[in-house]
């Protein structure tokens, strides 16, 4: 049986399905696929289909529910980030202050560079107008690593990775774009705003589509130290410029720049340096000089679930391990705060891995069980947590709003769910609007790989599966189990 046939059979048919009907929708994947799924009723407390439902599997962004619905449950709808600038009061004097100050970054994923600009000025505000003494950038707050055990190592120079450090300014990444100078060019232009504190250089080739194939050549970033990086490779022409979007691989390097520069623009001079702070406790009298506060959490949690933002969610998962231990966050102690979290309301993540908040981790493990339980349990809890409406919508917005598989009526507002994408992953969680009422489901599909004939054509068989699935799913009245 074909898969246009099955196909066909799905959308024409009742989707009443039984068990036997639900397993001829695998075959419209790719051979190899690892698929797993299950689909309840939650009012009714009933499993409508399931499958490997219980087997472990790489979850991608879908570990983002799991970030969201902790961070609701300990730190609370109004958590805020606070960044501040903290010194002695008693040390200002003639318009300076006698001593070191110190600037407290606490991974704040919202801090822009014109928040830096504001803080610094209200400090010249208060009668200071320069530090005898040097600026102490302090990242304590977090330790260990910047990226999680498990990522992979050619996805870090782009800014979906950026570094999950203490110290975050305008999201750790820096944007460019590479365009043509002239249309019969050879190599391509590369543009970094000049306000940016970081070394990039460029030796793209400029080649046609063919010649693309038949060389094995593609875009390529070489990282190195002190944010330096280098682009080289080939690109093919186009009208409008390629974007770029750099992740920061030296977070205090970047900062430091910065600040040294917005001291110089907020006319405050330093006799000392900008430089780290690598103690663990505030100095002797120190009192906060001027602070910065964050959106509060149900803001940042929109952002995060409806955009998938990486960088917020692991700056939540860390911060989850600082605030729930008393000490410095990482994503150790992140991953054990959020299990331990979850079990104080019912839900045992039992063997799961949890390497970080985001998804990015290829050492992730969860199962479509799993999943379920905390899916069910922020349904059931939604007047509680809202966090159903952080989720994306079918045809409206996040990133449904242009999903392949969901375009149309027939789904449109009707699929409400988070999703989770990687090289060969492509999962979603969240609810279907059925006319016999909400179907909760969670599927993963692991180990993806169409033949390049058809993503060329862009008509990958993921499609074709996810709209049988939910198109079942709207007129699912039976159990199976």
């Amino acid at each position: 049986m074909t898969r246009y046939f099955l196909y066909f059979i799905v959308f024409l048919l009742p989707f009443n399905l039984s068990a036997e009907q639900w397993s001829t929708l695998h075959s419209l994947l790719p051979k190899g696929t690892q698929l797993s799924y299950i689909v309840t009723d939650p009012l009714k407390k009933r499993v409508i289909t399931q499958s490997q439902q219980e087997t472990l599997r790489t979850p991608a962004s879908m570990q983002k529910l799991l970030t969201a619905a902790a961070a609701k449950l300990y730190l609370g709808d109004e958590f805020r980030y606070q960044t501040t600038i903290e010194g002695q009061k008693s040390r200002i004097s003639r318009r300076s202050y006698q001593g070191d100050i110190t600037f407290r970054f606490v991974g704040d994923p919202t801090l822009l560079r014109t928040d830096i600009y504001n803080m610094l000025n209200s400090l010249k505000r208060l009668n200071i107008r320069e530090i005898n003494g040097d600026l102490l950038l302090n990242d304590r707050h977090f330790n260990g690593y910047q990226w999680s055990n498990g990522q992979a190592w050619n996805d870090l120079g782009v800014c979906y990775t950026a570094p999950s450090s203490a110290i975050v300014i305008n999201k750790n990444c820096v944007l460019g774009n590479l365009s043509l100078s002239k249309a019969d060019a050879e190599k391509a232009t590369l543009y970094i705003p000049s306000y940016e504190p970081v070394d990039i250089s460029s030796d793209v080739s400029v080649v046609t589509a063919r010649q693309r194939e038949e060389q094995f050549c593609d875009l390529e970033v070489t990282r190195n130290s002190q944010n330096r990086y280098h682009l080289w490779g080939c690109m093919v022409p186009r009208n409008r410029p390629f974007a770029l979007a750099f992740a920061v691989n030296d977070p205090f390097e970047y900062a430091q720049r910065i600040i040294s520069d917005e001291l110089q623009k907020a006319g405050i001079k330093i006799t000392g340096q900008v430089k780290l702070d690598n103690s663990n406790k505030k100095g002797a009298g120190e009192q906060v000089l001027v602070s910065r506060h964050s959106p509060p959490l149900s803001e940042m949690l929109r952002t995060m679930m409806k955009e998938s933002d990486n960088l917020i969610a692991d700056s939540l998962f860390k911060t989850l391990g600082a605030v729930y231990f008393n000490t410095a966050g990482n994503f150790r102690n992140g991953g054990q705060a959020l299990k331990l979290i979850l079990n104080d309301h019912g839900i045992d993540l039992e063997n799961a891995y949890l390497a970080d908040g985001s998804g990015l981790s290829r050492h992730n493990l969860m199962s479509a069980e799993l999943f379920m339980s905390v899916l069910n349990y922020v349904y059931l809890n939604d007047n509680k947590l809202n966090l159903l409406s952080t989720f994306s919508v079918a045809g409206i917005d996040g990133t449904l709003q242009y999903h392949p598989a969901l375009r149309g009526d027939l789904f449109k507002r009707k699929v409400i769910a988070k999703t989770g994408s990687m090289k060969g992953v492509t999962n979603l969680l969240g609810i279907v609007k059925s006319p016999q009422g909400d179907r909760l489901f969670v599927l993963i599909l692991n180990g993806y790989n169409p033949k390049q004939t058809a993503v060329k054509a862009k008509k990958e068989p993921k499609y074709d599966f996810e709209q049988a699935f939910f198109g079942a799913l709207m007129d699912s009245a039976s159990t199976v189990k």
